[in-house]
């Protein structure tokens, strides 16, 4: 077995489950559909690699090789796309121009690749790692073009980590990492090593495997992509008419009286999305909880599913990010005591006025021990949130 052949094989496979995976979250963003195009296209890319690698004759992996064109000449216009719409640059992404810009260079490049030496030679070249094809005189056309495009896509990241949310920034970190990686080590091994007469074997397409791990990354630690899919839907009417818009809380200890709210709402279709003291299991198993997200908040908040108390921040762009998906829901947070304490009142104060102004058309629901609270304590929750006593 050709091992080489065998990585490429591995890295295509993997960034097709990315792409369908992010895809199946949300099909109907195209957020998701721009990312998981550019994971298609690695995909497509290492297919074809691994393809003209295990080939027997020039034209088979002649074949091979003008597939892996329609990946590698259409990723970082994708990439570039998606970035521009994670970064909101909607002003820019109105102009048929804009669409012009980012993807008749790939058209061209592929254009140039099935149909003349430019930018590859046509000729495959037989190597003790398989079939390969070298580099034409335009390679540097093309080094040049996704090399701008990576930069800018960099330069809307930076904008994010600047201006974003919280949640935001830490989804970026981890993807822009790993895209500098595969985009510093690809470039050397495919274009600079060979177009300077250094023949070696390709490793552009293995290290999009570290692309792939800082995306599935973010997607699990910090929900990048992540839609919540809804409870199933029971026949009975509601029992809870909630305002949207509204804040309300449950004085009690155990927060069974918040959960049997919470969980009347999203059986009934509308998005929920659950902080808790408790962990997640625990919480699924108690109230029959099975797809709505849950997040526990902890003391380090260094595990899958977690946050930590002291980052409230993040638990408030969290909650933007959710409602942006959903456009509606009801928000939960059983620890208020804990937040207060580990945050101090103050504090907890400016993040509570906060997170009402992001829920202009949700529901806040806490469940609060109000025998833990001083009398300011209780006059603030009297004006500023409703007591639910349905």
């Amino acid at each position: 077995m050709n091992i080489w052949a065998l990585y490429s094989f591995i890295a295509g496979v993997i960034n097709f489950i990315l792409g369908v995976y992010v895809c199946r979250r949300n099909p109907g963003k195209l957020l998701n559909k721009l990312f998981a195009l550019t994971a298609f296209s690695f995909a497509i890319w290492g297919i074809s690699e691994f393809g003209h690698r295990i080939a027997n004759t020039p034209g088979t992996a002649i074949l091979w090789l003008k597939i892996g064109g329609f990946g590698w000449c259409f990723m970082v216009s994708f990439y570039t796309h998606f970035t521009l719409l994670f970064a909101r640059k909607s002003n820019f992404l109105k102009k048929i121009s804009s669409y012009i810009i980012l993807y008749a260079p790939c058209l061209l490049f592929l254009h140039f690749f099935l149909s003349t030496d430019l930018i590859y030679k046509r000729a495959p070249v037989k190597m003790y790692w398989g079939y390969t094809s070298l580099p034409g005189n335009f390679i540097w056309m093309y080094t040049t073009y996704y090399t701008i495009f990576f930069l800018w896509g960099i330069y809307l990241f930076i904008q994010i980590l600047k201006s974003g949310t919280a949640l935001e920034k830490r989804q970026v970190k981890p993807i822009l990492l790993g895209y500098s990686i595969s985009w510093v080590i690809g470039t050397l091994s495919n274009v600079l090593l060979p177009l300077y007469g250094v023949l070696l074997p390709e490793i552009g397409t293995e290290i999009t495997i570290i692309w792939a791990g800082s995306a599935f990354y973010s997607i699990f630690r910090y929900k990048l992509f992540i839609i919540p899919i809804k409870e199933s839907d029971v026949s009975v009417p509601l029992m809870f008419d909630l305002e949207k818009g509204t804040a309300y809380f449950t004085k009690e200890e155990s927060s069974d009286r918040a959960y049997k709210i919470f969980i009347d709402q999203v059986s009934h279709g509308i998005p929920g999305l659950c902080f808790s003291k408790f962990p997640p299991e625990k919480i699924r198993k108690k109230y029959k909880i099975l797809y709505t997200p849950i997040i526990q908040l902890t003391s380090k908040g260094r595990e899958k599913d977690t946050i930590a108390y002291k980052d409230i921040e993040f638990i408030g762009s969290t909650t933007s990010d959710f409602i942006e998906k959903t456009k509606t829901a009801v928000i939960i947070v059983d620890c208020l005591n804990e937040i207060i304490m580990i945050n101090g009142w103050g504090k907890t104060v400016k993040w509570l006025a906060e997170l009402k102004k992001k829920c202009t058309n949700s529901v806040l629901l806490f469940s609060i021990n109000t025998e833990l609270l001083d009398s300011t304590q209780k006059l603030y929750l009297k004006e500023n949130f409703r007591l639910f006593t349905g």
